[in-house]
C-alpha cells in the first residue's frame, strides 16, 4: 500500500514539475517556427487533405513499392524531415491531452516507485539514485534516438531529455520520502 502511495504522490510531483518544465523557455530549446505559419498550414492541408499521420520525407529517391530504388546515382545531400500532422487539431493544449499526460506520469511514476521498492535498498540517496537512473533511461532511449533517425536539433534532445530526468528525480525524491518513512515505521 505504502508503494502504492508513493507512486501517486510520485505522480503528482512528476505532473507539476512537467507543467513547469513545458509552461518555461526551457521547453522551447530548439523548437522552431516556420517564418509563414498559415502558408505551411495551407501547403500542408493542400498536400496531405484531413490524412493526420507522421509523415517522413526526403529529397532523395525513396524506394518503391517493389523494393528497388529508382533510377540514378544516389545524392550526396538530401533535404529530409520527419512531420507530425493533425489537420484538425486543438488550437491550443485541450484537456483531453492535459488528463493524459496526467494518467501517463501516474503510471511512469507508480513504475518507478515498484522499481525502488523491489531494489530495496536503505537510504534516500539509494532510493532518489535507482530513481534518477530510470529517468535517465527514460530521457535517452526516446529522445537520442530521434536525434540519431530523425534529425531531431542537439538542443532540442538535450533539453527534453533533461526534462525527462528530471522529471524522475522528482518524482524520485517523493517515492523516497514516502517508501523511507514506511521503513521507519515498520522499525517502531
Amino acid at each position: 500500500m505504502r508503494v502504492l502511495l508513493a507512486g501517486i504522490l510520485g505522480g503528482i510531483a512528476m505532473y507539476v514539475w512537467a507543467t513547469i518544465a513545458h509552461l518555461s523557455p526551457l521547453a522551447q530549446i530548439g523548437v522552431h517556427v516556420p517564418p509563414h505559419p498559415a502558408l505551411t498550414a495551407a501547403a500542408l492541408k493542400l498536400e496531405l487533405g484531413e490524412t493526420g499521420g507522421v509523415y517522413v520525407y526526403s529529397s532523395a529517391p525513396l524506394p518503391m513499392a517493389g523494393g528497388k530504388p529508382d533510377a540514378g546515382p544516389p545524392p550526396k545531400a538530401a533535404t529530409s524531415g520527419l512531420l507530425s500532422y493533425t489537420p484538425n487539431g486543438p488550437a491550443g493544449l485541450s484537456p483531453k491531452q492535459l488528463g493524459f499526460e496526467f494518467g501517463l506520469e501516474m503510471v511512469e511514476a507508480m513504475l518507478a516507485a515498484f522499481v525502488v521498492a523491489l531494489a530495496g535498498g536503505d537510504g534516500f540517496a539509494r532510493r532518489l539514485g535507482l530513481a534518477t537512473l530510470v529517468g535517465v533511461i527514460a530521457g535517452i532511449a526516446t529522445n537520442l534516438s530521434y536525434w540519431n533517425w530523425y534529425g531531431f536539433g542537439l538542443d532540442y534532445t538535450l533539453a527534453n531529455a533533461f526534462i525527462e530526468t528530471v522529471k524522475f528525480v522528482v518524482a524520485g525524491a517523493v517515492i523516497s520520502i514516502v517508501l523511507g518513512r514506511a521503513k521507519k515505521t515498520a522499525a517502531t
